[in-house]
């Protein structure tokens, strides 16, 4: 079988509009691409570091990357997703999980391609066919997030998600019970705090009971644990690990003996890639603590392979959040663009990436 040739290539993604949470306001995104080439085909990855959630910075991730192209370069394709994490575990990625990732997303998508299967089958056989998602709403006035949301209606999505904790949590009141006011009980609303509420976070929990909230990423910091707990035990909303969820030994602070949280956010880049995703994503299922995949604010290639492998997760996820691509300039039509609030999956062997062009 033909040698591994890498190449990288950066890649920067600009925001419409900045994206204001608790840890910071986002204006672009800077990454990598890696194109690793088996014969006659090709394999995407896509570094895209985000250091507030636990990664590596893009100076480090770019320093594993080009380690990673020497090394990689002598192997043969392996010959399993068992083989493929074997090798990896075994390399210098260790620490870097948006480089691993990157590379580890150009290998799958090579077996996929080799085998004849999509990324999602070789993770799972019965992968679902398509994926629904929630629609995020950066707005941060009442009336614009209405007509975002009802915006997000139209299009079909029938789960949309806020940032708070950006400001008084009495803003974030106002924010809430004019969207569920305008989008009545059918749609389902989350919101993310980003780890900002802290001591508060139950009080202000309360406050928003009143919008029937389908659920709570990271009220507290993501170190707190005891708190996710104490907050999930008063029952005011599902709660989800997100920051929590790419901590070291998060399956075992969160998942046992008694689970912290109702679900876990499944960030592929954050974890390294999609194999220690799907594993903490079984390990939760096993559990009884829900899961869905959730981007990193990053491009196509990403966003391919965790829908890839939000298909394959066990159980029933909830909507996950990966229509992201809206919110950069320049987005075109791809493979993964929402229809109708769900992503269906191409029908095309690995990522499915054949018309991708860097």
């Amino acid at each position: 079988m033909a040698s591994l040739s890498v190449g990288l290539a950066p890649l920067r993604l600009v925001l419409r509009t900045p994206l204001s949470t608790a840890a910071g306001s986002h204006r672009r995104r800077d990454g990598l691409l890696v194109r690793i080439r088996a014969g006659r085909h090709v394999g995407w990855g896509e570094a895209m570091p985000l250091p507030g959630f636990g990664t590596e910075t893009l100076p480090e991730a770019a320093a594993a990357l080009q380690d990673a192209s020497r090394w990689l370069e002598p192997f043969a394709l392996p010959d399993g997703t068992a083989a493929i994490g074997r090798m990896l575990d075994g390399q210098a990625l260790r620490g870097r999980p948006a480089a691993r990732h990157a590379v580890e997303s150009a290998l799958l998508d090579l077996l996929g391609q080799d085998a004849g299967l999509p990324v999602s089958r070789l993770l799972a056989p019965g992968a679902a066919a398509s994926v629904a998602v929630n629609a995020l709403l950066p707005a941060e006035e009442p009336a614009a997030l209405v007509a975002q949301a009802h915006a997000a209606v139209q299009d079909g999505y029938r789960h949309v998600k806020i940032k708070v904790g950006v400001g008084a949590v009495d803003r974030d009141v106002a924010r809430v019970h004019a969207l569920r006011e305008a989008l009545g009980a059918e749609i389902a609303l989350r919101v993310d705090a980003n780890g900002a509420w802290g001591g508060a976070a139950e009080a202000n929990l309360r406050a928003l009971a009143a919008a029937n909230l389908e659920l709570c990423e990271q009220p507290v910091a993501a170190a707190d644990t005891d708190g996710l707990r104490r907050i999930r035990g008063q029952r005011i909303c599902p709660i989800a690990a997100d920051e929590s969820a790419a901590r070291p030994d998060a399956a075992r602070d969160l998942l046992g003996p008694r689970p912290a949280v109702d679900l876990v956010v499944i960030r592929p880049m954050v974890l390294g890639g999609l194999l220690p995703a799907l594993a903490l994503a079984r390990a939760a299922h096993a559990r009884g603590v829900g899961c869905y995949v959730a981007s990193s604010l990053d491009g196509v290639v990403a966003r391919a392979s965790a829908t890839q492998l939000a298909a394959a997760l066990p159980g029933t996820p909830r909507a996950c959040g990966l229509a992201v691509g809206a919110l950069f300039e320049g987005c075109e039509p791809d493979a993964y663009r929402p229809v109708r609030g769900r992503i269906p999956l191409p029908e095309r062997p690995g990522l499915g990436l054949e018309e991708y062009r860097a």
